[in-house]
């Protein structure tokens, strides 16, 4: 495709900001569209999208580069349309690319305090900022209970995303 590289660079820029600046600058920008004072949840769902994209590309782009399009071609000369080859070559393909690429975004998601701290609104409190303020009050059982519990939780995400997705196909190079 013509100008991939623009695309991929622009896709992949955030990963070369901090943090903090990316959940400043998601901030500003939805207060200078004026929607900040709108969106609650779906600000903060929002934010953690724009946030994870680059990590779940990066996973996506290496499986898509590592796709044989040897067997594309034996689709399509075996009668295959442009989408039974999508639906029935490329993506069982590359579909540890995906779900290793879900689960990366989804545990860099479920810690970012950062981005939680800036978009939380008033009488929301994400975990991450639930788990800061138990620190400032001094250590409690329940901050452990917590942390294992999301610990837990975060486990069964990857193994439930590994008997669907495979992912750690991606990770030795073959398909499941």
């Amino acid at each position: 495709m013509p100008g991939h590289n623009a695309i991929l660079s622009f896709l992949l820029s955030p990963l070369a900001v901090p943090q903090i600046v990316k959940g400043v600058a998601i901030v500003l920008f939805f207060s200078s569209a004026g929607l900040y004072k709108y969106l609650g949840f779906a600000g903060l769902v929002a934010g953690h999208v724009i946030l994870t994209i680059p990590f779940a590309v990066r996973m996506i782009v290496t499986a898509i580069y590592n796709f044989d399009k040897n067997l594309d071609r034996a689709a399509q000369i075996l009668g295959a349309n442009k989408w039974q080859r999508i639906f029935y070559v490329l993506l069982p393909l590359i579909k540890p690319g995906i779900f290793s690429g879900m689960t990366f975004a989804f545990i860099l998601s479920f810690n970012d305090v950062p981005l939680s701290l800036f978009l939380a609104r008033p009488g929301e409190v994400p975990l991450p900022i639930k788990v800061i303020e138990y620190f400032q009050y001094g250590l409690d059982p329940v901050l452990a209970a917590v942390n294992v519990a999301s610990l837990l939780f975060l486990l069964a995400v990857i193994f439930l995303f590994e008997r669907i997705g495979g992912f750690s196909a991606q990770i030795h190079g073959g398909s499941k």
